[in-house]
């Protein structure tokens, strides 16, 4: 049956009741606060509550939300849908103009458990149309709930509008993050597009050397020191043990490399347990599903054997072998699908969120109690704000040589992260590619934390060149670049440019050709041509001594102009600009 109630149209089964308990006002905001009751035949029939409503919104050309890659685009009611789960997602949507202003942002309390999501456009009134949606049963032995629906329709920019949710679940919610060591938020090397699996300590600690030479001081071994395997799938995850033909002392590696003056963070599919694995036989009757396609099953987190065996796992790793943090990868293969295996006595969890929020719980308590800087990467789509509690480096998804997508995402990320640390995707540095290009790449991602996937004795001396000097610029520059004081323009456009500011500086970003950029008329200015473009115009008034770098780091012109306006700069592809005020 369906009631309306308070401008809600709310769907239930026979047994479920619904209630507006609160509607409060707070900055601009609205929270409506749910109340939902249920029995315990709606929870074993797994009866759901739909919530929805139609919004006319005036101004509304696009549409953000957690999962949209590059998409901006409207869509019709009827095909706009997402998960969002503590494992996935983020249950937040935000509809803005061409001016990047916030029309209309939504989000909900309920983070943890399976929500669906829907938005569109209502093409026969061009109403804005929304609902969300949640089962029952994933409330184990709860029969009522509060869900706080926030809403945001004051006219500011959107990026703005969506960091209030992310402060909101933080600071109201009590979704708490993890600290964030200042090693998070240094540049590294990751091993992974270099070497893929083909590492093994020798290849490792020669790298390594090159990479802390160049600048580097953290590295990321991916795939591959678990397995000879080098097809590509995973059948033998599981076990976690380096090979011994591969690293035969991890330990003694380990130290080896801290020596070289490289922190050393070591990836793990955790959910994935292969087929060829040792301990596939002990798990085999504790999986959640299988994954033919990746040679490898889901281990179900339901279990407590289970979770023991990963905490145990984690625990031994890092104080064996001394790591500085852990990759953990594949978490969204713990998702809610018609394909999971069902609740049975031998789980002491029914509901696969609240396990995995139990085992994440574990795992993070167990590591810190050990070393409370450890560093955590988790990477899209495993970015909502529980996954905050968990770790404290968030990636940007596989996107291989993709510019505009680790730009994208990267600026999307920050928007969602609040004060934790955003990292590219790794940075492939193609040794045949134009070093101007390869500083594109950078240029890209250098409003988030850079990581650095070229092999560095397959790079000429001008592409280490050019490496370098970024390289040096964004360490230098770290507080400036990771401002909480950055703006974005052009959001459907997927960024054409970006300014961070911070104690009487300014860096600037450019994606376009021919971008006129505002950066704030403060002491010190840097402004990096990240397009194929070679001039800029700036508007600004002052008068600036001026500097024009390429992308090696030599300078191509130096003069002093008095800004009044709009004025065009010349400055090479991958290039800079640094600009000092003159008093």
């Amino acid at each position: 049956m369906d009631i309306e109630l308070g401008g809600f149209n709310i769907r239930l089964s026979h047994g479920q009741t619904c209630v507006i308990k609160e509607i409060s006002e707070k900055s601009g905001v609205i929270l409506t606060t749910f109340n939902f009751c249920w029995t315990k035949e709606n929870a074993d029939r797994d009866d759901s509550f739909i919530v929805g409503w139609f919004a006319d919104v005036p101004g509304v050309m696009y549409k953000w939300d957690a999962c949209c890659r590059l998409n901006r685009d409207l869509s019709p009611h009827w095909d706009d849908r997402f998960n969002s789960m503590l494992s996935s997602n983020s249950p937040v949507t935000c509809y803005f103009d061409g001016a990047d202003t916030n029309r209309y942002c939504w989000a909900v309390s309920e983070c943890s458990k399976l929500v669906e999501i829907k938005n569109g456009l209502r093409d026969q009134t061009g109403s804005l149309k929304m609902n969300f949606s949640f089962g029952t049963k994933q409330f184990t032995n709860q029969y009522e709930m509060e869900f706080t629906l926030y809403t945001d329709t004051r006219l500011i920019p959107m990026r703005k509008a969506v960091e209030g949710v992310a402060s909101w679940w933080e600071e109201e919610c009590g979704m708490t993050p993890l600290t964030v060591p200042e090693d998070a938020r240094e540049p590294l090397y990751s091993f992974w597009y270099s070497y893929h699996q083909d590492v093994n300590e020798s290849a490792v600690e020669e790298e390594c050397r090159r990479a802390k030479e160049l600048g580097f001081s953290l590295c990321i071994i991916d795939d591959g020191w678990q397995t000879e395997d080098n097809n590509g799938s995973y059948p033998y995850c599981g076990d976690w043990l380096p090979v011994p033909s591969k690293f035969p002392d991890m330990a003694s590696h380990v130290r080896r490399v801290h020596e070289i003056g490289m922190k050393y963070i070591l990836w793990y599919s955790l959910p994935l347990i292969g087929y060829r694995s040792a301990h596939y036989e002990k798990f085999k009757d504790m999986l959640l599903r299988d994954e033919p396609g990746l040679s490898a099953a889901v281990l179900d987190p339901r279990y407590k054997q289970t979770r023991e065996f990963l905490i145990q796992t984690f625990r031994n790793a890092l104080t064996e072998w001394n790591l500085d943090g852990f990759k953990m990868d594949f978490i969204d293969s713990w998702r809610e699908s018609s394909e999971n295996v069902p609740y049975n006595s031998r789980m002491d969890i029914p509901a696969l969120q609240d396990a995995v929020n139990t085992l994440m719980s574990d795992i993070v308590q167990t590591l810190t109690q050990i070393k409370p800087d450890i560093l955590i990467e988790f990477r899209q789509s495993y970015i909502g704000p529980h996954m905050k509690r968990f770790g404290n480096l968030f990636r940007v998804g596989d996107c291989a040589g993709d510019y505009l997508k680790n730009r994208a995402s990267i600026l999307d990320l920050r928007m969602l992260m609040g004060n934790r640390a955003v990292h590219s995707d790794m940075l492939m540095m193609a040794p045949f590619e134009d070093p101007r290009i390869n500083a594109l790449q950078i240029i890209s991602c250098m409003f988030g934390v850079m990581q650095f996937s070229g092999r560095l004795n397959n790079l000429d001396e001008k592409a280490l060149k050019m490496s370098r000097f970024w390289l040096n610029f964004l360490k230098e520059h770290k507080a400036l670049l990771q401002s909480k004081n950055l703006s974005t323009y052009e959001a459907h456009l997927l960024y054409t440019w970006a300014k961070a500011v911070e104690n009487d500086e300014c860096a600037v970003g450019v994606y376009a050709v021919d971008k006129v950029v505002k950066p704030d008329e403060v002491s010190t200015i840097y402004i990096a041509n990240g397009c194929m473009g070679e001039r800029i115009f700036i508007e600004l008034s002052g008068a600036y001594r001026v500097v024009v770098f390429d992308c090696f780091g030599e300078i191509q012109n130096r003069f002093e102009i008095n800004f009044d306006g709009v004025n065009q700069l010349s400055v090479p592809v991958g290039g800079l600009i640094e600009m000092r005020k003159i008093y």
